[in-house]
């Protein structure tokens, strides 16, 4: 399964991914200035798991309902690119199958996915 990252994610995490053999598409490169409804649309369409920084996309898939395969929420504010990147890459490696379908917060000491 692929990856898209959303615009608000850190680029060394997507290169980060990449690095560690993860497919990743970015927002960034591919439809700089989507709107988050665009962004998770693009996200299905593509059979991918959403990682972003972005809370809203807890509103869409909460309170709207919006259809999604699996979408990460990076919470590390206070942390160095490096160090982000590092504690994503343990946590989509631990975690990546369970990922899928589920809504998944990554915080510095623990990785939360709620089905």
């Amino acid at each position: 399964m692929k990856i898209v990252a959303d615009e608000s994610v850190d680029f060394q995490i997507v290169m980060s991914l990449r690095k560690n053999d993860f497919v990743v598409l970015a927002i960034d490169e591919l439809l700089k200035g989507a709107d988050d409804e665009k962004v998770l649309n693009f996200a299905l369409q593509e059979n991918s798991i959403l990682i972003t920084e972005d809370k809203d996309f807890g509103e869409l898939v909460y309170r709207l309902n919006k259809s999604h395969l699996g979408i990460v929420l990076v919470r590390l504010s206070g942390l160095d690119s490096k160090s982000k990147s590092e504690v994503v890459i343990k946590s989509f490696k631990d975690n990546f199958e369970r990922m899928k379908n589920s809504f998944s917060v990554i915080s510095p000491n623990q990785t939360r996915i709620k089905k």
